[in-house]
Parts: structure tokens; sequence; C-alpha cells
């Protein structure tokens, strides 16, 4: 099973997330602080859910933006 390597904000340590976990916001295996929900693969949105989720997204956030022809 794929897992990812998740660092804590409050203290630091590594924590391994399943790859099944995207988008569910863990807990540190040792200091118990929230960690950043996970996503490894692109979230597809619109103008009605980007700046929500930009807002509420604790870490940093890559977007690509296109349109078609």
């Amino acid at each position: 099973m794929t897992s990812y390597i998740v660092t804590c904000p409050a203290c630091g340590t590594g924590n391994r997330i399943p790859a099944d976990r995207e988008g569910i916001q863990g807990q540190c295996g040792s200091c118990h602080a929230a960690l950043p929900p996970l996503y490894h693969h692109p979230q597809p949105m619109d103008s009605g859910s980007f700046d929500g989720f930009v807002a509420a997204y604790p870490g940093p956030v890559l977007a690509e933006f296109w349109a078609p022809w």
C-alpha cells in the first residue's frame, strides 16, 4: 500500500499517511496536533469552490488555470 509522509506543523514529526486517506485531516502520532489534509491528486474546482478551498487549506496550494480554446 502506498503511503506519504506529512510533517507535523507543531512538532516537526513525520507521520506516515496511507494514500487512501487523501483529503482527510489526521492527527500527529507524537503530539496529537492536527495534521493538514494531504492531497496527492489534482482537485478539480470551479469558481464557486476555489476561494473557499484556498482560504480553508492550512498549507500551500499549487493552482493551474486553463481555458478551452
